[in-house]
C-alpha cells in the first residue's frame, strides 16, 4: 500500500510537507493517482502553480483542497471529482473495495474488516447513488469503467422511478 508520506517524497512540490492530512492511509493511492496524471500533464503543475493544501475525510468521502490559479479549472477539477468517486468505494483505512456505512449519523468508507459489526449489517448502497445532478446533467461514476460521465437515461443506472422523477421537477 502506497502511503502519505511516500507520495509527499515523490511529489514535493505538488505535496509538500506542510499539507495537513486527515485521513486514513487507505486513500493515499486516489491522491496519487492525481499527482501522477497531473505531472504527466506536460506544464500543468509549473503553468497552474498546483500544491496539495489537505487531504481530508468529509461526510465519508476524500476531499482534496488545493491551490492553483483558476485558469486551470477545467484541467482540474475532473481529477479532483474523480478522486472523490473513488474515495466512495475505497475503504479509508487499507485501500481495498468497500462502500458507504454510516454509525450514529457519521458517514465513512470502509471494507468489511474496518467495519464494526453493525457497518457490516449494511448493505452497499446502489450503484446509482455513486452521481450527483449538475447543470450539465447527471454526473454518475461508472466503477467498472472507473471514470465520470454525464448519464441521460436515468433509469439505465438503476435509478428508481421516483428518483427520476424528484430530478426532473428539481431541474423544471
Amino acid at each position: 500500500m502506497t502511503t502519505f508520506d511516500e507520495i509527499k517524497s515523490s511529489f514535493p512540490s505538488l505535496f509538500p510537507e506542510s499539507a495537513r492530512v486527515e485521513c486514513g492511509e487507505g486513500w493515499a493511492g486516489i491522491v496519487g493517482r492525481v499527482l501522477e496524471r497531473i505531472a504527466a500533464t506536460p506544464g500543468l503543475a509549473e503553468m497552474s502553480h498546483f500544491r496539495i493544501l489537505s487531504v481530508r475525510q468529509d461526510l465519508g468521502f476524500m476531499k482534496i483542497d488545493a491551490g492553483y490559479d483558476g485558469i486551470y479549472e477545467d484541467s482540474l477539477r475532473p481529477l479532483f471529482l474523480l478522486a472523490e468517486f473513488r474515495s466512495r468505494v475505497t475503504c479509508e483505512e487499507c485501500g481495498q473495495p468497500g462502500h458507504m456505512r454510516s454509525t450514529n449519523g457519521w458517514k465513512r468508507c470502509r471494507c468489511d474488516e474496518h467495519s464494526t459489526p453493525e457497518e457490516r449489517e449494511q448493505p452497499p448502497r446502489p450503484a446509482w447513488t455513486l452521481g450527483r445532478d449538475t447543470i450539465k446533467g447527471f454526473l454518475w461514476y461508472d466503477q467498472a469503467a472507473d471514470e465520470l460521465r454525464i448519464v441521460d437515461d436515468l433509469a439505465s443506472i438503476g435509478m428508481p422511478t421516483d428518483f427520476i422523477h424528484r430530478i426532473k421537477k428539481a431541474r423544471e
